[in-house]
C-alpha cells in the first residue's frame, strides 16, 4: 500500500513531482515515473477517500464500468512498463474493423492477417485498476494524498506551490494536471484551452448479440455521429452511441427492450440482433483542447490536456503517449533540480506537439465529415471509403493511426 496521509499533520510538504488526479492518466503516470525512477520523490492528489481492504465493492470513479480501446502501440508501452501480462488476460484483441456510412454505400473493412498482430485490445477499466493498483501497491515510496484537491497554485523560479483545500502546501519541482477535461490545474496553471460542443451525448453499455463478434470492432456513422461496437470477453460489445442531445432524455428514459429495439434501427443487423443491454451511462461529447499544455514548471496530460470525441478510440492512447514520453523525459535528467524546468518541457512538448495536433485534427475531421449533410461531402467520404476498400494502400494512413506505433522518442520519426 502507497503511503497514505493524515491531511493535518503538515502544513508543508516537499516532493519532486505532484500529480492532480488519480485516475487512469495520473496513476499511470505516477507507475511509470517511479518504474523509470525508483528515487523520485511522488506525490498524488486523489479527491476521493482511501479504500480500506475490508471495501472490496469499492470502485474508484476514474476505474468505472467503461471499456477502453488500447492501440497497438499503447500494448507496447504497457508491456515495456511491465504491466500487460497481466492485462491481457482479461483484454479481447481487436483483429477486424468494420467502418461503415448509414443508408450510403460506403463501407470498409480492415482485416488483421495471420502475420500480423491485432489493431489493438479493449479492456475495462476496473480490470486496468485493480492491476494498476497491485503494481502501484509495490512502490511504497508514493505518497498519496485521499480526500484532497487543488485550490490554488503559486509559481516560483525553482518550484511551484500548491495549496490543497485542507490548508497543506505542496512544494514541488513540477506539477502535472490530470484531472480530466473540468481540469483545475489546467485553469490554475493558465493554460488556456478551446472547446468545441458537437451538440450530441455519448451512450455507454456493455450489450450483446445474436452473433459471436469474432474480435471484430464496428464503427458505424450516422447523422449525429459515430455508434461503436468494441469486442468484450464474454461475447460481449462495449457500446458508445452518439445522440443528439434533444433525443438524450427519450434514449436514456427507455426500457432494455426499447432500448434495443432503437438500437437496432439505427445500427442495423451487421453484428446481430442485440439481445441484452447492461447499465447505460451518458456523457457529453465536445472538443477540449491546449495549443500548449505547459506552464511554468506545470504541464497537463491525458483529457487535460485534450478531451477528444471518441471516433477511433484515440483519446486514450494519445493521453498514454504523453504521459510515457513525460516520464521517459524525467527519467533522463542529469539531476532533480532540472526537473519542471523550461528546458526539460520544452523537449517534452517538441516532443508531442506533431502527434498531439495531428491526432486531434484528425478525430476532429473525421466527425465533422461524416456528421455533414452536404451531398457533395456524402458523396466525396463513401467514394473514399470505397476506394480504400478496393484500394488497401490508401487505409495505410488510417491504420497506422488505429495501431498508434510511433517513435516517440524521435521528433524527426512523427
Amino acid at each position: 500500500m502507497q503511503n497514505s496521509m493524515d491531511n493535518n499533520t503538515a502544513t508543508q510538504l516537499d516532493c519532486d513531482i505532484l500529480i492532480v488526479g488519480a485516475g487512469m492518466s495520473g496513476c499511470l503516470l505516477a507507475y511509470s515515473l517511479l518504474k523509470f525512477n525508483p528515487k523520485l520523490d511522488v506525490m498524488l492528489v486523489d479527491e476521493n477517500p482511501q479504500r480500506s481492504e475490508k471495501q472490496n465493492h469499492f470502485v474508484h470513479p476514474g476505474f468505472d464500468a467503461r471499456s477502453l480501446a488500447l492501440s497497438a502501440g499503447t500494448c507496447e508501452l504497457l508491456a515495456e512498463l511491465g504491466l500487460w501480462d497481466d492485462l491481457q488476460l482479461q483484454a479481447q484483441p481487436i483483429e477486424d474493423i468494420h467502418i461503415s456510412d448509414r443508408g450510403y454505400f460506403g463501407a470498409l473493412d480492415l482485416h488483421k492477417s495471420n502475420k500480423q498482430q491485432a489493431f489493438g485490445y479493449v479492456a475495462e477499466l476496473q480490470d486496468i485498476g485493480r492491476v494498476l493498483n497491485k503494481h502501484l501497491k509495490q512502490h511504497k515510496q508514493l505518497r498519496r494524498l485521499y480526500n484532497s484537491s487543488l485550490t490554488n497554485i503559486e509559481k516560483h523560479p525553482e518550484h511551484i506551490s500548491c495549496c490543497l483545500d485542507n490548508g497543506q502546501i505542496i512544494k514541488a519541482k513540477m506539477c502535472v494536471g490530470a484531472d480530466g477535461a473540468n481540469s483545475v490545474t489546467r485553469e490554475l496553471l493558465d493554460i488556456p484551452a478551446q472547446t468545441s460542443d458537437y451538440g450530441c451525448c455519448a451512450v455507454i453499455a456493455n450489450v450483446r448479440s445474436s452473433k459471436a463478434h469474432l474480435n471484430k470492432a464496428f464503427e458505424r456513422f450516422t447523422e449525429f455521429g459515430p455508434i461503436a461496437l468494441l469486442p468484450l470477453s464474454d461475447n460481449r460489445y462495449s457500446l458508445v452511441w452518439s445522440v443528439a442531445n434533444e433525443d438524450l432524455v427519450r434514449i436514456s428514459a427507455l426500457t432494455e427492450p426499447e432500448f434495443l429495439a432503437e438500437l437496432q434501427l439505427a445500427f442495423g443487423y451487421r453484428a446481430g440482433v442485440f439481445t441484452e443491454a447492461g447499465k447505460r451511462d451518458t456523457y457529453p461529447l465536445k472538443l477540449i483542447k491546449t495549443y500548449k499544455p505547459l506552464a511554468h514548471r506545470g504541464v497537463c496530460i491525458g483529457n487535460a490536456a485534450h478531451c477528444l470525441h471518441p471516433v477511433m478510440g484515440q483519446g486514450f492512447n494519445l493521453g498514454m503517449r504523453d504521459l510515457y514520453v513525460l516520464a521517459s523525459q524525467v527519467s533522463r535528467a542529469e539531476s532533480k533540480s532540472q526537473i519542471g524546468s523550461y528546458q526539460m518541457l520544452e523537449q517534452y512538448w517538441q516532443l508531442r506537439r506533431a502527434d498531439h495536433h495531428n491526432t486531434i485534427a484528425l478525430t476532429d475531421s473525421m466527425v465533422r465529415i461524416f456528421s455533414n449533410s452536404s451531398w457533395p461531402v456524402i458523396l466525396g467520404r463513401n467514394t473514399a471509403l470505397q476506394a480504400m476498400s478496393c484500394l488497401p494502400d490508401l487505409s495505410t494512413p488510417i491504420i497506422k493511426q488505429a495501431k498508434g506505433q510511433f517513435n516517440l522518442l524521435n521528433r524527426d520519426a512523427q
